[in-house]
């Protein structure tokens, strides 16, 4: 049995996302189109050696988070543990959970195991972190447990972990359909990359809330494409100049309106060169599309000095898939 395990999955960003209204479950259809990012989330996986048990079904499985912040008394960065979820509402702990429940239903041995996440993907920030933990902690249960599952029952997983899991463990350009979960790759080799800009807010949003508002106003879509519309069949494609035209996210006036600091914010974009901009998922973050690596910096510094603007992060999409880390 492996003893120690790194797996690292990307973050993403909506090119486009349109919602349907909730079903009797009250879950969202979904047509959207996303990117993923080079921001990865890291998961290691240890054997948790204060679960020995003669039962594998009786071992624990623990988790922890991390978060590198800056310490302004060393002028450095210091790791610092945010562990704020129940364990078992953490989608990286349901991930492991899922792959060692796999496993000892074929009779095999799933021992204790012990997760840390490595967050650089900002919380509650409309880019997936969550689901990148998910997709990360797939990718390092396989092999910690040396489950051998395929790349179809990884998608599956990944798939009853949230509409976001399986494009984290994926990478690159997708198109999801049903809830977002049901994913098709769209680029190619000969897809340009992306550089962005992500401006992050001071207070995060809650997803759940911003879909409570979207349904109170009736917002919702009365059907949604079941297949790519003729108007995003050449987004894998598509340079800055022409994706900037395609930018939409059903949730981004919703959003604006719960948040003036958001509208600020997209006040301040606008009067940038900026190509182009759109809400980040749920926000509040904001992808802030630039023509290249040089113009994405020059945003970056021209927007961290507004006042309704915590951060900015410059990256780059589309991004490799979920993948064992050497290290």
């Amino acid at each position: 049995m492996t003893r120690r395990v790194i797996a690292s999955a990307p973050g993403k960003v909506n090119l486009v996302l349109w919602s349907g209204r909730p079903d009797m479950r009250g879950y969202h259809p979904l047509y959207s189109i996303f990117e993923t990012l080079h921001m990865r989330e890291t998961v290691m996986i240890t054997a948790n050696t204060a679960a020995h048990s003669a039962s594998p079904s009786a071992c624990e499985v623990s988790i922890r988070t991390v978060v590198d912040v800056a310490d302004a008394a060393t002028n450095s960065r210091v790791a610092r543990e945010i562990n704020s979820l129940d364990p078992r509402r953490n989608l990286a702990w349901k991930a492991v959970d899922a792959v060692r429940k796999l496993v000892m239903e074929k009779g095999g041995y799933a021992p204790g195991a012990a997760i840390e996440i490595r967050k650089t993907i900002p919380v509650a920030g409309g880019m997936a972190g969550g689901s990148a933990d998910a997709a990360a902690a797939l990718i390092a249960a396989n092999e910690f447990f040396q489950a051998q599952l395929d790349a179809e029952t990884i998608h599956q997983l990944a798939r009853s972990l949230g509409a976001d899991v399986p494009t984290c463990v994926a990478g690159g350009l997708n198109i999801g359909f049903g809830y977002g979960d049901h994913i098709t790759r769209l680029d190619t080799p000969a897809t340009p990359t992306h550089h962005w800009v992500m401006v992050l807010a001071y207070e995060g949003l809650s997803t759940p809330a911003v879909f409570r508002e979207f349904d109170r106003r009736g917002e919702g879509r009365s059907s949604l494409p079941q297949v790519i519309t003729p108007l995003h069949s050449q987004i894998a494609m598509a340079p800055a100049e022409t994706l900037a035209d395609l930018l939409d996210n059903d949730l981004e006036n919703i959003s604006r309106a719960m948040r003036s600091d958001l509208e600020a914010t997209f006040d301040a974009i606008k009067a940038t060169d900026a190509v182009g901009a759109v809400l980040s998922g749920s926000g509040p973050t904001i992808a802030v599309l630039a023509r290249d690596e040089t113009h994405a910096h020059s945003l970056s510094q021209e927007l961290e000095g507004e006042p309704s603007v915590a951060q900015t992060i410059v990256t780059s999409g589309p991004a490799e898939p979920a993948r064992l880390e050497d290290r």
